[in-house]
C-alpha cells in the first residue's frame, strides 16, 4: 500500500519527449503573457491578436505531431488564401437573401485562412531575427488544443473555460512562435501547415 503511495506521489507518468517539452513550455511562456497583458512579450511570441480580456489562465491538452512545410509553399498559400478571400468577398457582395448567409460564412472562412497563412509568413522572421530563410528551407508547425480560462465581472459569477486551438511555427533553430488562435469550430483548418 505504501508503495503504491509513493509511486503515485512520485509521478509514475512517462516523461515527455523533449520536443513535446519545448513545445509545451513555448504555449505556456504565451499563455503567462497573455495573463500578465504583457503587449511586448505576447507580440515577441506571436503574430496573431487573440483577446486578454477575463483571461485567467491556460492549459495544454494536446500535442499534435509536427507538420513540416517548405517556405516556398507557405508563400504560394499566402498569395493564393489572398486570391480566395478576394473572390469570395466579390461574390458575398452580390449575395441575395437566399444565399447571403451561406456566402458569409464562406467569406470568413477564407478570410480567417488569409489571416492565418499571412500570421504564419509573418512568424518566420520572429522565429528566428536576423536570419535569412530560403525558400527551400523546411519549416516546424504544430498543432496544439489548450483550455483557456476566463473570469471576472464580464463573465460571471463562475469561471468559463474555453478550448482553442494554438498554432505555432519555427523555423530551423528557430524557436516557437504562435500565429493562429482559434475555437475548434472556427479553425479554418490549414492545408499543409
Amino acid at each position: 500500500m505504501l508503495a503504491a503511495v509513493v509511486l503515485l506521489l512520485g509521478g509514475c507518468a512517462r516523461p515527455e519527449a523533449p520536443d513535446i517539452r519545448e513545445v509545451r513550455k513555448s504555449a505556456e511562456e504565451y499563455f503567462k503573457a497573455l495573463g500578465r497583458r504583457d503587449v511586448k512579450e505576447i507580440a515577441e511570441r506571436s503574430t496573431c491578436l487573440t483577446s486578454t480580456n477575463s483571461f485567467v489562465g491556460a492549459r495544454v491538452l494536446e500535442i499534435l505531431p509536427t507538420q513540416h512545410v517548405r517556405m516556398a509553399a507557405l508563400d504560394s498559400l499566402v498569395r493564393s488564401s489572398f486570391a480566395g478571400q478576394r473572390m469570395t468577398d466579390s461574390i458575398w457582395a452580390y449575395a441575395t437573401e437566399a444565399t447571403a448567409d451561406s456566402l458569409f460564412g464562406r467569406a470568413r472562412y477564407f478570410s480567417n485562412l488569409a489571416s492565418m497563412y499571412r500570421n504564419a509568413f509573418r512568424a518566420v522572421p520572429l522565429s528566428s531575427p536576423g536570419t535569412v530563410v530560403a525558400a527551400d528551407s523546411t519549416l516546424e508547425t504544430r498543432e496544439v488544443r489548450a483550455r483557456f480560462r476566463y473570469a471576472g465581472p464580464v463573465v460571471g459569477p463562475r469561471p468559463v473555460d474555453r478550448e482553442q486551438v494554438l498554432r505555432i511555427l519555427r523555423v530551423p533553430g528557430g524557436k516557437w512562435i504562435v500565429f493562429s488562435v482559434f475555437p475548434p469550430e472556427e479553425d479554418p483548418k490549414p492545408e499543409m501547415i
